[in-house]
């Protein structure tokens, strides 16, 4: 809970999240998606300890791993690049997409996960808040986010919707992903 400091093992609970892994991997009936931080968590020493923890959890049964967001798709490449150094490669290592609804709460937000949040980013949405144009620069910086993860290789992406999906539907929309439906469910 917030401001009871560092995590402390409950006398009947899992020391970590690797026992916990462990543990639903042994029942065979799971499939188990663990966090990851294409940056270095707030909490961690480095980069490189955050990615050796990600090979536990990994090592430990995980199927997928589900990124942090970020803003920049370098910063997934690079985090993706160094996971494959590590030899994780026995899980899909999954994106995690924050189409930005509003700057000044996913700035905030950004602060406390650790996410880099690059200058120039900060720029566009002063000057698009000034035009009225927020939804359109979200949608178009998302848009060739997701483009140029996909143009890498990156097969699935994972939408953080904080239950607006407006914004991820207008994404998918511009990558060209529609919904299939039957004409009776249109009208």
């Amino acid at each position: 809970p917030k401001g009871s400091g560092a995590f402390q093992t409950h006398t009947e609970g899992f020391a970590s999240s690797i026992e916990l892994i462990e543990a639903l991997k042994a029942t065979g009936r799971f499939t188990i998606r663990v966090g990851a931080y294409p940056e270095k968590h707030p909490e961690s020493a480095t980069q490189q300890a955050d990615i050796d923890w990600l090979k536990r959890k990994i090592d430990a049964g995980a199927d997928e791993a589900l990124t942090q967001f970020f803003f920049e798709a370098e910063t997934f490449l690079r985090f993706r690049d160094a996971c494959e150094k590590a030899g994780i490669d026995g899980a899909r290592v999954t994106p995690g997409i924050l189409p930005i609804e509003n700057w000044k709460g996913v700035s905030r937000f950004a602060e406390r996960c650790g996410t880099s949040v690059p200058a120039w980013l900060t720029d566009a949405f002063e000057k698009a808040e000034r035009d009225n144009r927020q939804d359109l620069l979200a949608t178009a910086l998302c848009t060739e986010l997701c483009s140029d993860l996909i143009a890498e290789g990156v097969q699935n992406l994972h939408f953080y919707t904080l239950n607006r999906p407006e914004l991820t539907r207008d994404v998918c929309h511009a990558l060209g992903v529609t919904p299939r439906t039957k004409l009776q469910n249109v009208a």
